[in-house]
């Protein structure tokens, strides 16, 4: 599995997790996409859910990301809570073997305690438009040191009406940075936001119905 794996370009420490996670070989997507990132391109991936992409940018973010920081350089947008926690743990899991601080914020949480972790200093951040959008306006995070962006399952998100608030954020993000967009379909939105926000991305997109394992 390592040797699959390491032809991406991915560090020791990161293999070790993902190893220990029972990861086998990359799926297709995770094959197509990694290498791409890892040489500092912007990517749109089109793919159904359940096809690995929390992979394809955990693991890239978490080998180019320096932790340590005080403000967070990493911070994934999705739409629902649910994912939101989902993509946190996972990022967890993944960095095992690293020293990054990842935490989410989102709807019907205790505010407080999320503006307590953001004021302690990460390294990454996940969360839903509407709440990161709140901390941003309300000062209790900073996006100057934001060094890549993740749109996770941007159609959803627009479709729950999060437009305005995912432009609000993408604007108070230093220009000089990657950005990665998921979607399963890509309507004139999404089109927009990769024509004013994203630097001449990579298109790749999956066809295969293959899922991974739970």
């Amino acid at each position: 599995m390592q040797d699959n794996f390491k032809q991406l370009g991915i560090s020791q420490e990161i293999l070790k997790a993902i190893e220990d996670m029972g990861f086998s070989d990359p799926t297709q997507v995770q094959s197509k996409s990694i290498p791409i990132i890892l040489n500092n391109r912007d990517v749109i991936v089109k793919s159904k859910t359940e096809s690995g992409k929390t992979a394809v940018f955990g693991i890239p973010m978490l080998d180019m990301i320096t932790p340590g920081g005080k403000y967070p350089q990493g911070l994934i947008l999705t739409p629902t809570r649910e994912l939101t926690v989902q993509v946190e743990n996972d990022l967890k899991l993944m960095s095992k073997y690293l020293q990054h601080k990842i935490t989410s914020v989102y709807g019907q949480h205790n505010i407080n305690a999320e503006i307590t972790e953001l004021r302690k200093g990460v390294d990454i951040i996940s969360g839903t438009p509407g709440r990161v959008y709140d901390h941003l306006e309300n000062g209790n995070l900073s996006t100057s040191n934001i060094k890549f962006l993740v749109l996770d399952e941007a159609d959803r998100m627009l479709d729950m009406g999060f437009l305005p608030q995912v432009v609000r954020i993408i604007k108070s993000i230093p220009k000089e940075r990657l950005t990665l967009l998921f979607s399963a379909t890509i309507p004139d939105d999404i089109k927009r936001i990769s024509r004013e926000f994203m630097n001449n991305p990579e298109i790749i997109e999956i066809s295969s119905e293959t899922k991974t394992v739970d």
